[in-house]
């Protein structure tokens, strides 16, 4: 039985001012390794973007471990959020108003971040054969940011030991009045 549940994200925010996507596929890929790579590639291409720290990503409501990336732009707003709690997670993406689940079942832990980050994540999850802890998760986000621009220094890494009888249900009510506090509607459920 799964006693507890990890959930960590960096704080950094990339806001691009207009469409690069040949800067974006090199950043989150990987191959831009620290901001002033980064400054020049996008120079380079004639992209303007803004990097800024301090976004919280992960956050604690009532015990329920919760996570969101968003994605905005002129004609664009798009998140992925994640309630967790031990054994037990659910993943909705929101589209505006429109709120859908894609995805729940057993997890006890959700690293945030891009593909990079993620290739990170699970490379370092398989060399502990498994083993999900603090350190390692630290590990993995001090080893990201040392060789991405696209993970800040700083990141948020909650736990939780909640009662293992949390359910998805719990998990769905949670979803349910965050829609009617943000206005979103849920459609389309699993």
């Amino acid at each position: 039985m799964i006693k507890k549940a990890l959930i960590a994200g960096d704080r950094r925010r990339i806001i691009f001012l207009g469409k690069c996507p040949q800067l974006e596929a090199d950043l989150y890929s990987g191959r831009i390794r620290n901001e002033d790579e980064l400054k020049a590639r996008a120079r380079g291409l004639g992209a303007s973007l803004q990097v800024l720290d301090g976004k919280k990503k992960v956050w604690r409501q009532e015990g329920i471990l919760v996570g969101e990336v968003t994605e905005i732009s002129s004609d664009l707003e798009k998140r992925r959020r994640i309630y967790l709690a031990p054994g037990s997670y659910v993943m909705v993406d929101i589209n505006g108003s429109m709120a859908k689940i894609i995805g729940e079942g057993c997890m006890s832990c959700l690293i945030l971040g891009n593909k990079f980050t993620q290739t990170l994540a699970n490379e370092a999850i398989q060399r502990a054969q498994c083993q999900v802890n603090d350190q390692l998760v630290r590990s993995i986000f001090e080893e990201a940011s040392r060789r991405t621009a696209s993970v800040s220094q700083e990141y948020d890494l909650l736990s939780t030991d909640l009662n293992c009888s949390i359910r998805a249900e719990v998990l769905l009510d949670k979803l349910n009045e965050d829609c009617q506090k943000n206005g979103w509607r849920l459609c389309d459920q699993l």
